[in-house]
């Protein structure tokens, strides 16, 4: 076989040393990922959460939900209903806790003040800040999904899956997602959930809804729904986050399989008040002091 030389040659050699340096440089530029292993993380967030379960029967704070009603045929937000609640939680880690909601009047008047539930398809926000303890960690499988900056923050990422069937939602058992937690401190950053199997089952679900009888042209059932829920911790007290803004989203599959909003509840956060605690280390000391206020 005949060599080939001059300057066509030295050209090709020039070349394919110019795309071995840039491969090489690429991998140097992207360093291995450093996730520790899954076991030593689900460890040390066990751990973090008994921090996260001493808090959960020890602030109120000021929850605003917004509901929001979405038109089939236009997509446009037919109308949005607000209202605000002070938020708080009650129970034990044994038997589990639920939320407490006392309705805000927009006068703010006592007397209007009562307890009230507004039957959210979602659980507590701070239910999923309890993810790692004893009582909800049996009820999971989990599984190590790498790492991603969030809020200039190193995060390790866990994808979860819960064992309960979907009902009602307000289990976070009925979940399915990814939950993000600062590397640093084992702190919640933020949670991704669908209901368990939604991918799978929905989909099957629209085909009977389609093949179901009708009267007339109406459907005698309801279209199956999907959900999406996401959360942010973003309020920071105490060496720990606390939910600041979360989003639920119900859509219906489209023929071509896209999803279309029907409904969007958001819900915010803020002016937590801590009970009996007044800085950090009162409160990871197990002492007393004066109420925060944030």
């Amino acid at each position: 076989m005949p060599s080939v030389t001059g300057p066509w040659a030295r050209g090709l050699i020039l070349a394919g040393l110019a795309a071995a340096l840039a491969a090489a440089s690429s991998l140097e530029s992207k360093p291995p990922s450093r996730s520790p292993p899954l076991a030593a993380l689900l460890g040390r967030l066990a751990e973090r959460s008994a921090l996260y379960e001493k808090a959960a029967t020890g602030f109120s704070c000021e929850e605003t939900i917004a509901v929001g009603k979405f038109s089939g045929k236009t997509g446009e937000n037919r109308r949005e209903v607000i209202t605000r609640y002070d938020t708080l939680y009650e129970g034990n880690p044994q038997s589990g806790y639920r939320e407490i909601r006392i309705l805000v009047e927009k006068n703010d008047a006592p007397r209007s003040r009562r307890m009230v539930d507004p039957d959210l398809s979602v659980p507590g926000a701070y239910d999923w800040a309890l993810l790692f303890t004893e009582l909800h960690r049996p009820h999971f499988r989990f599984e190590g999904a790498g790492e991603e900056i969030v809020e200039l923050r190193l995060a390790d990422i866990v994808a979860f899956a819960g064992a309960a069937p979907f009902v009602r939602g307000k289990k976070i058992e009925e979940w399915t997602g990814r939950v993000w937690v600062d590397r640093d401190t084992g702190n919640f950053l933020k949670v991704e959930a669908t209901p368990n199997h939604q991918d799978e089952l929905l989909p099957l679900r629209m085909d009977a809804w389609l093949k179901a009888p009708r009267l007339g042209a109406l459907p005698m059932k309801r279209q199956p729904r999907g959900y999406r829920y996401r959360l942010s911790f973003t309020v920071e007290k105490f060496s720990l986050t606390f939910p600041g803004e979360a989003e639920t989203r119900a859509f219906v599959l489209s023929p071509r399989d896209e999803e279309e909003v029907r409904s969007r509840i958001s819900q915010t956060f803020r002016n937590y008040v801590f009970f009996n605690v007044h800085s950090e280390e009162e409160f990871l000391g197990n002492t007393t002091g004066k109420e925060d206020k944030r």
